[in-house]
């Protein structure tokens, strides 16, 4: 989720699920949306790009022109088709301070190269078909299985008002000229397959409650019991309804499109793998030590915990930081990172 740059941009326009009800006139034909993701199953992967559960569909790269990034950068590469058939590559979505090295780490995707589908938006609103892939690694003998994930987006960009009529045949051929669908296999997978995460279970959704984004607790989605949503992300607010289905939550964004993300245990991860945090419920009466404080910071920097781990306590706790200039100058001369003060700053707000 940025759940809007990443909910609305890298999550993009998401529908994981079956449009949501009380949108007449917007949804896609049917038949096409049932098809595509009849064909195309999406494979659950982490922030780093670990398949979690079992493999969805696998995908064979058909044509040239689809430029990737590694899965390390948390975003993908913007790539669009329209009416000439071709691949145009625009720009990197998502990435700040790493901009540059995402740049210079990016690579095409080759001609008859393996990948998984991560996921898949189909918005009649925009007239597009976006899949979300990634470089699948062990299941491609032709890559080497230690080489990095690699990930990129591809909108396919049809004339407004198209997906609504249009035949399902048709778009699924402009779909399969770029992805072809890999034959089914006739040998036991590679050991390293076998080795892979074991899904997560879904935890019920507890409303009302609040999910924090790992990296930047400022960001904050806030589900109710009534089927609305608010979104506070990169000092912007949203608002809308949601639906949760399994593992999916549906958002659909007021005067925007629809998104999605995936129900992983007690969190929630986002289109480009963001990671969303359900955050501790104040409860009256609890105990003092409960709040998470300038020294619970300190204790878990100096029993060496990473700072990944240090942002995803402070995003998942009740937090009560001392912001003072004395107060961070004494976190940063304990051995506390700038990123882990940035976290501890804007969960103090």
């Amino acid at each position: 989720m940025k759940i809007a740059r990443s909910i609305i941009q890298a999550l993009g326009v998401l529908t994981l699920g079956a449009s949501l009800p009380g949108l007449q006139g917007q949804a896609p034909n049917p038949s096409i949306e049932q098809q595509l993701r009849s064909q195309y199953q999406v494979t659950r992967v982490g922030g780093n790009g670990t398949v979690v559960g079992q493999p969805g569909a696998i995908l064979v790269m058909q044509e040239d022109g689809l430029t990737a990034i590694p899965a390390s950068f948390g975003a993908y590469w913007y790539d669009t088709v329209k009416k000439d058939g071709r691949i145009k590559s625009n720009a990197i979505q998502h990435v700040g301070q790493g901009w540059n090295d995402a740049f210079s780490s990016r690579r095409p995707l080759q001609v008859g190269e393996k990948l998984y589908l991560t996921n898949m938006e189909i918005s009649p609103t925009a007239s597009e078909i976006v899949l979300y892939v990634q470089s699948c690694g062990a299941c491609d003998l032709s890559v080497n299985p230690n080489d990095l994930p690699y990930r990129a987006r591809l909108a396919f960009q049809f004339d407004k008002g198209y997906l609504s009529t249009a035949d399902p045949k048709q778009v699924l051929e402009t779909v399969g000229r770029v992805f072809g669908l890999a034959a089914p296999a006739t040998t036991p997978p590679p050991a390293t397959t076998a080795a892979r995460a074991p899904e997560v279970p879904v935890v019920p959704l507890k409303l009302p409650s609040t999910y924090a984004k790992a990296e930047t607790p400022a960001d904050q989605l806030q589900l109710n019991a009534d089927n609305s949503f608010s979104l506070q992300e990169g000092g912007q607010t949203y608002h809308g309804t949601f639906v949760a289905t399994g593992s999916t939550l549906k958002l659909n964004i007021s005067g925007g499109p629809e998104t999605t993300a995936t129900i992983q245990g007690s969190n929630l991860t986002d289109g480009s793998g963001q990671t969303w945090v359900l955050r501790e419920q104040n409860v009256p009466g609890a105990a003092a030590a409960a709040v998470f404080q300038n020294q619970d910071v300190i204790k878990m920097v100096k029993a060496g915990l990473d700072d990944a781990l240090i942002i995803a306590k402070i995003g998942s706790s009740n937090c009560r930081f001392d912001t003072s200039t004395d107060a961070l100058i004494q976190l940063k001369q304990s051995g506390v990172s700038s990123a882990v003060l940035k976290a501890v700053v804007a969960a103090g707000k």
